[in-house]
C-alpha cells in the first residue's frame, strides 16, 4: 500500500454527488405537491402524484444510504486502506442502496405514465401506456428476483469468509442498465407523437414537446453509466464505483425532474409574468387582451372547388371607466362586463374557453365576420 492511495480521497465527490440531487428531488416534488394543493379541489391527487412521490421518497433515501454508510466505511477511497469490517459494512450498505434505487426507478415511470393516462383520453395511446406499464412491472420484478438470488447463502456478497455461489453482478448491472435506458426512450417518447397533432398553436406544441423530451438527457445519464458498470466487479470497488454512484444520483434527479415538470412548470411560467409585469411598470395582474378573435376558431377544412371570401366591418366601443356621469356608471355595471377568453392548458395541452371579469377601463372590439361562399366556375 503506497502513501499516495493512503492519502487519496473522493469523498468531496461521492458527498456533493449524492446532496445535490437529494435536494433537487426534494425541491421538485415539494413544489408538484404544492401545486396541486392550491389546486382546484376535483384535481388534488392522482396516482402519477402519489406514485412519484414514493418514487422521490425511495431514491433520497437510496442517497442517505450511500451517504451515511458508503462514505462512513470507505466510499471514495482505496480498498487497500479499509479495514475488513469497513469493506463488509459498504458492500451491505450498497446491497440495500440498489433495492431502493431500482424500485424508485420502477415508480419513476409507473408515474410518468400514470400521467400520460390521465391527460391523454386517446384510446390507442391509453392502450399502449397500459402496456408499457405492464412490461415496467415486469422488468421491476424480474430484477428484485435476480437481487434475490445473486448469492446463495446472500452474505457470501459481502462477506469473504462465507463460502457460496454468486451471480456475475456486472452482467446484471448491465441488464439493469440497459434495460432502463431502452425503456426510458420509448417512454419518453410515447407523447411526441400526440402533442404534434393537438388542435393548438405551435408554439404550445414545440413548448410541451421539450417539456416532455427534457427525459432524454436521463437517457443519456443511463447511457455514460454503461461506461462505469465495470466497477461492480472491480477489486477497488469504493474508489472506481465513484462515477458509478454519483450518476446513479443523477440519473434518479433526472427522471423525478421529468415527471414533475409538466407540473411544476405553470409556477414557473406564472413567476415570469409577474417579473415581466413588474419590470414592465405595469401592475402584477396578467395582461389581457379583450375582444381579440382567434384564428383556430376558422374552420381548418375548406371544400374543394370552393373558395372563402371575408368581409369584416369593425366598431370600437369604449367602455365606462369612472369618468362619466353615476348614471351611465351605473348603467354599465348592470350590464354584462366578461370577457371569453381561450387559453392552453401548459399541463394538458388543451384548449379551454374561460370567461373572466372585464376591467372597467378596459375597450374592446367588435367585430362582425360575413362569410361568403362562392363556387368556382
Amino acid at each position: 500500500m503506497t502513501s499516495s492511495q493512503e492519502t487519496a480521497s473522493r469523498v468531496p465527490v461521492v458527498i456533493a454527488g449524492y446532496t445535490v440531487p437529494i435536494i433537487c428531488m426534494v425541491l421538485s416534488t415539494g413544489l408538484r405537491l404544492v401545486v396541486k394543493v392550491r389546486g382546484p379541489s376535483e384535481d388534488r391527487f392522482h396516482a402519477d402524484d402519489y406514485l412519484i412521490t414514493l418514487a422521490t421518497g425511495l431514491e433520497v433515501a437510496y442517497s442517505i444510504v450511500m451517504l451515511s454508510i458508503g462514505v462512513s466505511h470507505g466510499f471514495g477511497k482505496h480498498v487497500s486502506t479499509l479495514s475488513t469490517s469497513d469493506q463488509e459494512a459498504f458492500l451491505k450498505g450498497d446491497y440495500i442502496a440498489s433495492h431502493l434505487y431500482n424500485v424508485g426507478l420502477a415508480s419513476v415511470k409507473l408515474s410518468i405514465l400514470a400521467l400520460y393516462y390521465r391527460i391523454f383520453t386517446i384510446p390507442w395511446f391509453r392502450k399502449t401506456v397500459i402496456g408499457c406499464g405492464a412490461f415496467v412491472c415486469l422488468w421491476i420484478a424480474t430484477i428484485e428476483i435476480f437481487m434475490g438470488l445473486l448469492c446463495r447463502p446472500l452474505e457470501a456478497f459481502w462477506d469473504a469468509s462465507v463460502k457460496g455461489h454468486c451471480f456475475n453482478s456486472s452482467a446484471l448491472s448491465y441488464y439493469v442498465n440497459t434495460s432502463n435506458m431502452i425503456t426510458d426512450i420509448v417512454i419518453f417518447a410515447l407523447p411526441i407523437g400526440v402533442i404534434v397533432r393537438l388542435r393548438t398553436t405551435r408554439h404550445n406544441k414545440i413548448a410541451l414537446c421539450i417539456i416532455f423530451s427534457i427525459g432524454f438527457i436521463t437517457c443519456g445519464i443511463s447511457a455514460a453509466r454503461l461506461a462505469f458498470v465495470f466497477a461492480q466487479t472491480s477489486s477497488d470497488v469504493t474508489w472506481d464505483g465513484v462515477e458509478l454512484g454519483v450518476l446513479s444520483g443523477f440519473e434518479s434527479l433526472g427522471g423525478i425532474l421529468c415527471a414533475n415538470l409538466p407540473i411544476i412548470y405553470r409556477l414557473f411560467k406564472q413567476a415570469a409574468q409577474k417579473v415581466t409585469s413588474r419590470t414592465g411598470g405595469s401592475s402584477s395582474a396578467p395582461r389581457l387582451q379583450y375582444g381579440r378573435e382567434s384564428k383556430s376558431f376558422a374552420s381548418r377544412s375548406r371544400p374543394r372547388r370552393h373558395r372563402l371570401s371575408e368581409t369584416l366591418s369593425e366598431q370600437w366601443i369604449q367602455l365606462q371607466n369612472g369618468n362619466s356621469s353615476n348614471d351611465n356608471h351605473h348603467s354599465s355595471k348592470s350590464s354584462a362586463e366578461y370577457s371569453v377568453q381561450k387559453v392552453v392548458d401548459m399541463e394538458t395541452g388543451m384548449e379551454m374557453v374561460r370567461l373572466d371579469n372585464m376591467p372597467n377601463n378596459a375597450i374592446t372590439v367588435k367585430r362582425d365576420f360575413h362569410q361568403v361562399v362562392e363556387e368556382h366556375r
